[in-house]
C-alpha cells in the first residue's frame, strides 16, 4: 500500500479517529482469530467514523486563535548561580550575547505564521491540495521560529501545537508527531492535550495499517514518504499508543490506546503482550466501554498462552475465571457469543482434565497406585464429560487391589541401618 497524499488524508479522516477505531479493530480481530460475530458494534462504529471525519475536517478548516499570548509579558530573570548550571548554560550564553528570548519578535513571527496558516486553510477549502500542503509547511516553519524566540511561554506552547497541526494537515505525520511530543515534553499539562491526543491516535492507526498492508523488512528504510516513519511503522505506532496512555492516563483515549495495543499484538500473534494489555484494560479502566472486549479477547489470549501440561496452569486458571466473569457481567454479549464461549469452556475443561490425567499416569508409572487412584477418581467425578473420564474408569479397574505404594527394594538392607534420631530442640522448655 502506497497511498498518495490525498488518499492518506482520506484514511486518517475517514477510517481513523478518536474513539471509533478500537472497537472496529476488536471486531476485525474477533473475525480473524475467533470466527465470531464481531461484537455486534459494526453499525455503531461506521456511524462514528463518519461523525469523526466531519469533526476533524471542521477542525482542519478552523483557524486556530492565539490571542492569549498577546498580553503575556516577557519574564526578566536576574542572573544567578543556577543560570550557569549545565542544563541552563546554553540559554544563559545566548541571552548574554543578545540571542536570548525576544517576546516582540516571537509575537511578530507568530502573527506571520497565522497569516500563512489561514492562507493554507483557504487553499484547502478550494481543494488545491498541493498548494495547501506547501503553505502549511511554510506556516510550520514560521511557527517553529516563533517557538524558539520565547521558550517557556504560552506563545511557545501555542506555536509548538501549531507546528504539529500544520505538519499533520500537510500529511507530514512524522514531523507532526515529533512536534506533538516536544509540546507534551515541555508542557505536560498543555491546554491542547485534548486536541493533540486524537491526532496522535490517528497517526498511530495509519502507521499500523501501513504495517499490515505493506510491512517493511528490518533492513528497509523510508527516505521518501513524509507520512510514515523512516522504519518500523509497527513499533512507532505501538510507541505512540503507549505514550497516549502515559501522557494522559485519565484522558478519553487512554482506554482506546490500551485496547489498540492489545489488539495489535493479538493480530500479530504475540499473545503474552496482548494478554498483558487486556489485563491492564480490565483493571485500570473498570468503567471503560471496552470491558467486554477486554474480557472476551483476553480469554482468547490466555488460551493461546497455554503451553501444555508440562508447564504452568496459570493461563488456564485465569481463563476459567474470565469465562465465569463474562457470563456473570455480560449476559447479553455472552448470549451473542455463546458458540465461541461454549467451545472455549469445553477446551478449558479438556486441558484441565488432561493435566490431571498426566499426573495420574506419572504416579501410575511409578507404581504409586494410591496417588494414581485419587487422580483417576477425581477425573471421573469432576470431569465426567471429557474423554479422560472413560480412560480413568478403565484404569481404576485394572489397578484395583494393587498396593498403594510399591514395595521397598532391598528392604532388608534399609532395615539394617538404624532410624534417624529425633532432632532435639536447641532450647528446652522450662
Amino acid at each position: 500500500m502506497n497511498p498518495s497524499s490525498n488518499d492518506s488524508k482520506t484514511l486518517v479522516f475517514g477510517m481513523r479517529g478518536a474513539r471509533c477505531w478500537a472497537p472496529c479493530l476488536g471486531a476485525l480481530t474477533t473475525i480473524l482469530m475467533c470466527g465470531c460475530s464481531a461484537f455486534g458494534r459494526r453499525d455503531e462504529a461506521t456511524a462514528s467514523y463518519e461523525q469523526t471525519r466531519q469533526q476533524m475536517e471542521q477542525d482542519a478548516s478552523r483557524p486556530y486563535s492565539t490571542v492569549s499570548y498577546e498580553s503575556e509579558e516577557e519574564p526578566v530573570d536576574p542572573l544567578s548561580i543556577e543560570s550557569f548550571a549545565p542544563s541552563n548554560v546554553t540559554g544563559t550564553v545566548r541571552e548574554l550575547t543578545g540571542f536570548g528570548p525576544d517576546a516582540e519578535k516571537a509575537r511578530q513571527a507568530m502573527r506571520g505564521a497565522e497569516v500563512l496558516y489561514q492562507e493554507a486553510v483557504a487553499l484547502k477549502e478550494q481543494n488545491q491540495a498541493e498548494q495547501s500542503n506547501r503553505q502549511f509547511l511554510l506556516a510550520a516553519e514560521k511557527y517553529a521560529e516563533a517557538s524558539k524566540l520565547w521558550p517557556g511561554s504560552t506563545l511557545q506552547q501555542d506555536a509548538l501545537f501549531m507546528v504539529g497541526e500544520c505538519n499533520f494537515f500537510a500529511d507530514h505525520y512524522w514531523e507532526a508527531e515529533l512536534a506533538y511530543e516536544e509540546l507534551l515534553k515541555n508542557f505536560s499539562h498543555s491546554r491542547h492535550l485534548d486536541r493533540v491526543q486524537p491526532r496522535r491516535f490517528a497517526i498511530a492507526d495509519y502507521w499500523l495499517e501501513l504495517h499490515r498492508t505493506d510491512p517493511q523488512a528490518f533492513y528497509e528504510w523510508n527516505l521518501v514518504n513524509p507520512d510514515r516513519p523512516k522504519r518500523d511503522a509497527f513499533g512507532h505506532a505501538m510507541r505512540i499508543y503507549d505514550r497516549i496512555r502515559l501522557d494522559d492516563p485519565t484522558g478519553k483515549l487512554a482506554d482506546d490506546a490500551t485496547l489498540a495495543l492489545a489488539n495489535a499484538h493479538l493480530v500479530k500473534g504475540d499473545f503474552l503482550k496482548a494478554d498483558d494489555y487486556y489485563t491492564d484494560l480490565r483493571k485500570t479502566f473498570p468503567s471503560s466501554e471496552f470491558q467486554f472486549d477486554a474480557h472476551f479477547l483476553g480469554l482468547k489470549s490466555k488460551l493461546q498462552n497455554y503451553q501444555g501440561s508440562d508447564y504452568s496452569a496459570n493461563a488456564l486458571n485465569e481463563a476459567e475465571v474470565l469465562l465465569k466473569q463474562i457470563y456473570r457481567q455480560f449476559p447479553v454479549e455472552a448470549e451473542r457469543e455463546s458458540e465461541y464461549l461454549t467451545k472455549a469452556g469445553a477446551e478449558l475443561r479438556y486441558r484441565l482434565a488432561e493435566r490431571r490425567w498426566d499426573r495420574a499416569k506419572r504416579f501410575d508409572r511409578r507404581s504409586e497406585y494410591g496417588a494414581a487412584r485419587l487422580y483417576y477418581e477425581s477425573l471421573v467425578t469432576d470431569y465426567g464429560d471429557t474423554p479422560f473420564a472413560d480412560r480413568a474408569r478403565q484404569r481404576l479397574q485394572q489397578i484395583s487391589g494393587l498396593p498403594a505404594v510399591p514395595k521397598q527394594p532391598l528392604g532388608w538392607l534399609v532395615d539394617f541401618f538404624p532410624e534417624t534420631d529425633t532432632v532435639k530442640p536447641l532450647l528446652e522448655n522450662n
